[in-house]
């Protein structure tokens, strides 16, 4: 594939995603009124879900190839960057401060946030060697009760 066509593809690509992230936040909030669910859930479960879908892909491609330590970049890198865009948000809303207006339920996953990159950063410390029955290590297991429980609690208080 040449350059140009590689550029081409890339552009078409970026186009789409662009295009589906303009329309999403109009259909979630379709789903959350349609279903009597918060917004802050359906933000916080499903929208993040289906736009951390390409970081998923990424990361699964990054350690098919045995880019190890790409696939774990583009996941902290995804993260940094998300909470940066808080400050860019920030300046585009108008009425005050962003997060003075928002429900105080994100401040669950604010804090499942924190203890999730926590256990990361325990986890790039101390180096797990092992994995519980054969599937993933502790760190892993633990981050997924988290969101687990994160999730719970967005929809009981939602």
């Amino acid at each position: 594939m040449s350059l140009k066509q590689a550029l081409k593809g890339y552009g078409l690509a970026a186009l789409a995603v662009v295009a589906a992230g303009i329309w999403l936040p109009f259909i979630a909030r379709d789903l959350a009124l349609a279903m009597a669910w918060e917004q802050s859930f359906v933000g916080t479960l499903l929208v993040a879900a289906v736009t951390s879908a390409p970081e998923v892909v990424v990361t699964l491609a990054a350690l098919r190839l045995g880019a190890v330590d790409l696939a774990i970049g583009n996941l902290f890198g995804s993260n940094l960057f998300n909470i940066a865009i808080l400050a860019i948000d920030d300046l585009f809303y108008l009425p005050g401060p962003l997060l003075a207006d928002v429900s105080l339920l994100h401040a669950i996953s604010a804090f499942s946030t924190m203890m999730m990159s926590g256990l990361a950063v325990v986890g790039l410390v101390l180096r797990p060697t092992s994995r519980i029955f054969r599937t993933v290590s502790w760190i892993s297991l633990l981050l997924l009760v988290i969101y687990l429980l994160n999730t719970w609690l967005l929809y009981l208080h939602g």
